[in-house]
């Protein structure tokens, strides 16, 4: 399984964002963790040219939620993308959710909460 170099988790809740970490460490994902609370942040970090190679992210935030920062972050240049996956890890069951996901090219799953081993396994996949 591919260790990535860093994992954006995008989530307000502050429980959530703790046992995403834990699982992530579990299973040995990454060399780093950063947390967003909301998408604000979470761009800004973005357009320091950080390299991220995963951002997990939830529909439901305040400030900027889901959708409104993937509107954002698909504005950003080609270049700064073309390394990154983007998750929707969301405890939404709407179908609309799933379905107004696959609208944007950038995101490569829907994911409900909470995560499991075996589903950053399945997201490691996608790196090859």
């Amino acid at each position: 399984m591919k260790k990535l170099e860093r994992i954006m988790l995008i989530d307000d809740d502050e429980g959530n964002n703790f046992y995403n970490k834990f699982i992530l460490r579990e299973v040995d994902a990454s060399e780093e963790i950063v947390v967003f609370q909301n998408g604000i942040d979470a761009l800004n970090y973005l357009n320091q040219k950080h390299l991220v190679n995963l951002i997990l992210l939830d529909v439901n935030m305040p400030k900027m939620n889901g959708w409104e920062f993937l509107d954002e972050y698909e504005k950003l240049d080609q270049t700064s993308k073309d390394s990154i996956i983007v998750v929707m890890l969301t405890s939404s069951i709407n179908p609309d959710d799933q379905q107004r996901a696959q609208s944007y090219s950038t995101v490569r799953k829907f994911m409900n909460k909470p995560i499991e081993p075996e589903m950053v396994e399945e997201v490691l996949k996608l790196f090859g």
